[in-house]
């Protein structure tokens, strides 16, 4: 019986592919900066593409009424999806391949995205606005405790889905618009970031495309939050024409730069950590793009798709993720373009165009497994997460993938993963070899698995939570209430700096019928400034650090070039120029007033502000301030109409609460965070009699190994194994 030397194949594969390595393996280097030096911003017609034109009525799918066989349905679903389970396997025999197809893409259109995000991301109030004070305080409100219990909600999705083409196709996405958790941590702008992914995974590309604009995750990993029309940041732009949508070569920097001034409003409010548009950051000129030009979003995308390459980078990443690591031929690329074209940039078509490819159903071990694909798509085939902690969890698997390259939600730079032989280099390949053997040993062994701890992450929840909606309740519409205030460092060297301010975060807020997710604001003083004019004590407060805003009235703000934002400052209670204080409505001007009157509670908290107590300037300075605005809302030293609930610490005195902002606030634990519901303990032999097929025919269709079933451990860690 015919065999094929596949450590000859494996090294051959490996040979072939290495001058193809993905730009992905580059280091980040963000390109932005002052743009306005440009003495004109004319942008140029790009020369056609006639390369790139495909007669779709010449194209031969002959090939598409072959029966699928056995081996044919494996491949297939290996390619389409993650993993090869049996099901999954089942519903393509004995279809023509053009049948397959059709099924296929009609279920993605179908799919309607149902995933049950945590209770968090719609019920807690963001801590990024504060994560100075959180360090000051050292407080534990890990991100990553949100972030693990996204990843497992994200991976659980994938290994119980019933459309896992869709999966797939959400996976790639999450790819290729790549955003690296760790490097800003805002896990509300996450969140809004993969449930734009989710929600365009099937659907047409150009508004995919378009929502980058409005990404709050994108905005703050590209610096777009720091653009502003005087000082356009430059990341966003030339990623989006470079990384998104156009590829290397089809554009010119006088785009980047048209593009990068038409998107510098596009910022964040930075306590909700959501889109928000600030038009005084914007340029209020016309712009161009591609020798055209726009004024608003639908123009440029206009002018966008009638780009004579556009459809092409996004063709050849498709042909490199479901195809082969090396181009297609001229034919294949015109194909899928044009076919990209007729049918409006619609994603689902654009997988039903290289499905229907010869060269699809023809390529075999011409891909690699990312370690995803790897892990997931062998705990997918088996149903059961493998057996280092002998319990069904998503932990091992993350962990595994981690270890071998992919830290889930965290790719290494903005051009995402590698797609080739990049996950076999060095010693890489060793260790999944030896990863495998070890997470998938006795997957035909039952197991036990462990108790969870959930009723007491409910109890926590429910002990905090009451208490503070009581908090709340019992108190009245004229008192400012607030959940917690944290400070950031205080400055040594208070008393003789130019201008020394003690920065406040307010942290869910309610004061006359009115909430506020969370508040910034300095109290300052300037006493030592050599210029004539002075303030003396004085309010300092950022557009966009509240939520909502406590300004109305910007007219006569400054704007920050640190923070990229317009900025109010007044003498604030008393000094020498308190016009912007008094510009400010009634309700402003009382809220403020408040706010300032709440921080007796910190000077009488020593234990939980002690930076602020030791540092006698400042807390001379603040009570001064305190008094100040007790005379002018004249109220007596006895009574004081602000509230604090919480303090920053999880150790109190057992008469103070202390501040609760991490998952277990919300009833998650971290124990069984990762639990999956989906997973066996273990494999059952018999489902591979539904289908008449054995291991050897299921891991490595490609090959005549027939190993036995009982020996599959000789299947998973064969080279052949890490290609599909």
């Amino acid at each position: 019986m015919y065999k094929i030397d596949i450590k000859f194949l494996f090294i051959f594969f490996l040979i072939c592919n290495a001058i193809h390595v993905h730009k992905a393996i580059a280091k980040t280097t963000f390109k932005g900066g002052i743009i306005t030096e440009s003495k004109s911003f004319n942008t140029t017609k790009p020369k056609e593409r006639k390369d790139l034109i495909y007669d779709l009525k010449n194209f031969d799918g002959r090939h598409l009424n072959q029966i699928i066989t056995k081996n044919e349905a494996v491949r297939l679903e290996r390619r389409i999806g993650i993993g090869v389970p049996i099901d999954r396997v089942k519903l393509h025999i004995g279809k023509t391949r053009r049948e397959a197809i059709n099924d296929i893409v009609s279920d993605l259109e179908k799919y309607q995205d149902n995933v049950l995000w945590p209770r968090w991301t719609e019920d807690a109030i963001p801590t990024g606005f504060m994560d100075r004070g959180i360090q000051n305080h050292r407080i534990n409100c890990d991100a990553q405790s949100f972030l693990l219990s996204l990843r497992t909600t994200w991976l659980e999705k994938l290994v119980s889905s019933k459309t896992p083409q869709y999966e797939r196709l959400a996976i790639f996405w999450l790819n290729h618009f790549s955003v690296n958790f760790n490097m800003y941590k805002q896990t509300h702008s996450f969140v809004t970031h993969l449930k734009i992914i989710r929600k365009y995974s099937n659907k047409n590309f150009l508004k995919l495309l378009e929502s980058t604009f409005t990404d709050p995750a994108m905005i703050v990993y590209l610096n777009n939050e720091k653009s502003y029309a005087q000082n356009p940041n430059e990341n966003l732009a030339r990623e989006f024409f470079e990384l998104f949508s156009l590829g290397e070569g089809n554009y010119t920097e006088n785009d980047i730069k048209n593009l990068a001034r038409y998107l510098s409003g596009n910022s964040i409010n930075f306590v909700t950590e959501q889109f928000k548009l600030y038009p005084n950051k914007q340029s209020s000129n016309l712009y161009s793009a591609f020798g055209k030009n726009y004024k608003n979003n639908k123009e440029f995308f206009e002018n966008l798709k009638n780009h004579p390459a556009f459809g092409e980078f996004i063709a050849l990443k498709f042909y490199k993720e479901y195809v082969n690591l090396k181009k297609p031929s001229s034919e294949d690329l015109a194909y899928l373009v044009s076919y990209f074209k007729k049918h409006n940039f619609e994603i689902s078509e654009m997988l039903r165009g290289v499905l229907q490819l010869r060269s699809f159903w023809e390529n075999k071990l011409s891909l690699v497994k990312s370690p995803l694909e790897l892990f997931y798509g062998t705990a997918r085939t088996f149903n059961v997460s493998g057996n280092l902690s002998k319990i069904p969890n998503h932990f091992d698997l993350a962990y595994l993938m981690e270890e071998t390259g992919q830290d889930f939600f965290n790719p290494p730079n903005i051009a995402g993963w590698p797609t080739g032989k990049e996950w076999l280099s060095g010693q890489l390949l060793e260790k999944r070899i030896s990863y495998i053997s070890e997470a998938f040993s006795n997957i035909f062994k039952k197991s036990n698995k462990m108790s969870d701890n959930k009723s007491m992450a409910k109890k926590r929840e429910a002990s905090y939570n009451e208490k503070l909606k009581q908090f709340f309740i019992n108190s009245s519409d004229d008192q400012l209430v607030v959940e917690t205030i944290l400070l950031d460092k205080t400055p040594t060297d208070f008393a003789t700096r130019r201008y020394a301010d003690i920065t406040a975060f307010f942290y869910n807020v309610k004061f006359l019928g009115n909430k506020w997710k969370g508040i910034e604001i300095r109290f300052g003083t300037d006493k030592n400034n050599k210029k004539k004019y002075k303030q003396l004590n004085r309010f300092n407060f950022y557009e966009g650090y509240s939520s909502p805003d406590i300004i109305s009235n910007w007219n006569k703000s400054w704007f920050s070039d640190w923070r990229a934002t317009r900025g109010i400052s007044s003498s604030f209670p008393s000094g020498p120029k308190t016009e912007r204080f008094y510009q400010q409505n009634k309700t402003t001007r009382k809220l403020l007033l408040h706010l300032l009157l709440s921080m007796e509670h910190i000077l009488k908290k020593e234990s939980y502000y002690s930076r602020l107590h030791n540092n006698i300037e400042a807390k001379s300075f603040l009570s001064e301030r305190v008094e100040e605005a007790k005379k002018i809302l004249k109220i007596n030293d006895e009574s004081n109409p602000t509230k604090i609930f919480s303090y920053p610490t999880y150790m109190t005195n057992g008469q103070d609460i202390g501040f609760q902002c991490d998952t277990g606030r919300y009833g998650i634990d971290i124990n069984n965070i990762a639990e999956s519901s989906f997973f066996n303990k273990y494999y059952d032999l018999e489902k591979l009699n539904d289908i008449n097929i054995n291991l050897s025919e299921l891991l490595l269709p490609d090959l005549n190994l027939e190993i036995d079933n009982n020996n599959y451990l000789n299947l998973l860690t064969h080279e052949g194994y890490q290609l599909k």
